[in-house]
Order: C-alpha cells, then sequence, then structure tokens
C-alpha cells in the first residue's frame, strides 16, 4: 500500500505547537508593521519572518551566505513598499512573490537561461542548515523528493507544505488563479506519492 505524501509532510503535535505560537507571534508583528510602519515595528516583523525569508532561499538550492542576503534584501523591500499591499491577509503571499522575483533577480544575474532551467540538488551542508525545522531524517528524505520535482512543483511544495501559505495566498504569490493551485497541488502531491512509494529508494524526475 503507498504512502500519501501529504501524511508524510505533517509535522508532530508538539511542532505544531510551537509552530502555532510563532505564528500567532508572526502575525502580531505583521498587524503591527502594518498599522504603524515605524522602525520599532519593522524590527519585530524582520525578527519574525527573516528566518522563513532565509529557509526558503536554502530550499532553492542557494549558500547560506547567499540565502542571508536576498532574505535581507526582501525585507528591506518589504519596508520600503509595505504601503503596496492591500489586503492585510494576503501578505504571506504579497511576501513571497517578492521573494520569488528576489530569486529571480539572482538567477538571471549569475547564471545563462539554462543554468536557470537546470536542475541543482540541495548539497549536504545546505541540509544541515534546516534541521532547526525538521528532524535530521526527515531533512534528507524531504530534500531527496524535493530534488525530483520539477522547478515549479518544487516551488509549489515549498510554499505549500513548507511555509504553509493559504490557497490564497498561493494565488496571490504565483499570480494564478485558485483553481489552479488546487488543481496543481493534487497533481504534484501524486507525483510525490510515486517518489516516496519507489521500493528501492531510488527515484527519476517526474514531469
Amino acid at each position: 500500500m503507498g504512502v500519501d505524501a501529504s501524511l508524510v509532510m505533517k509535522r508532530p503535535s508538539s511542532d505544531n505547537y510551537r509552530t502555532g505560537a510563532k505564528r500567532l507571534e508572526e502575525k502580531q508583528a505583521i498587524e503591527l508593521f502594518l498599522r504603524t510602519r515605524t522602525e520599532e515595528s519593522f524590527c519585530a516583523l524582520f525578527e519574525s519572518l527573516y528566518a522563513r525569508m532565509r529557509r526558503y532561499f536554502l530550499l532553492r538550492g542557494l549558500e547560506s551566505s547567499i540565502a542571508e542576503e536576498l532574505a535581507q534584501d526582501v525585507m528591506f523591500i518589504v519596508y520600503r513598499r509595505a504601503g503596496d499591499i492591500r489586503d492585510q491577509e494576503l501578505f504571506h503571499g504579497w511576501i513571497f512573490k517578492i521573494a520569488k522575483n528576489e530569486l529571480l533577480r539572482h538567477w538571471r544575474r549569475e547564471r545563462t537561461r539554462h543554468e536557470i532551467a537546470a536542475f541543482e540538488p540541495l548539497s549536504d551542508d545546505l541540509a544541515y542548515n534546516l534541521t532547526t525545522e525538521f528532524e535530521s531524517a526527515r531533512v534528507t528524505d524531504f530534500t531527496k523528493w524535493l530534488s525530483y520535482l520539477e522547478p515549479a512543483d518544487r516551488e509549489l511544495i515549498i510554499l505549500r507544505f513548507v511555509e504553509e501559505l493559504s490557497y490564497e495566498d498561493l494565488a496571490a504569490a504565483l499570480n494564478i488563479p485558485i483553481g489552479t493551485v488546487k488543481w496543481r497541488i493534487f497533481n504534484v502531491k501524486k507525483k510525490l506519492s510515486s517518489i516516496i512509494n519507489t521500493p528501492d529508494g531510488t527515484t527519476r524526475r517526474i514531469n
């Protein structure tokens, strides 16, 4: 009997409790910053969101120093452009759209178009950096599963199951309809299930 990919990616209850507390603190920081837009409230927002932004770039295969630089760039863009956001409930979709654009800008600067499209597995040291969010064994498995997905599918899985964005936030971040978001998640979960359930533990990229 096959393993359901969505069940594998669920976190233990203790992790859910810690995540819930962090999410509440993050929500309060977002609300305060959008209401006041002071340097003090931005510092609280930076502290709440910086690690998530850095993790996003690490999961996209960047070295730690570059991930840190891009995460800082994203946060300061948020500071400068806070007035652009019209719906506070879609803040996460907005900030991850900024992160995606900064990632594309970085790729354009550093690589050719062919290299942008090429698959790049995560290195061992990058996987190690993620152990604050996942236990070591799960990091190894998770990054391996991600590596066999196409870039667009990998992006969707990271935003949905690691960053836990809502369908509405995903639609805003990826600039696609909510119905398309749901359909793509359904299909990528099927792909992940095929990867996870490969008997000998070896996989191939699934299109």
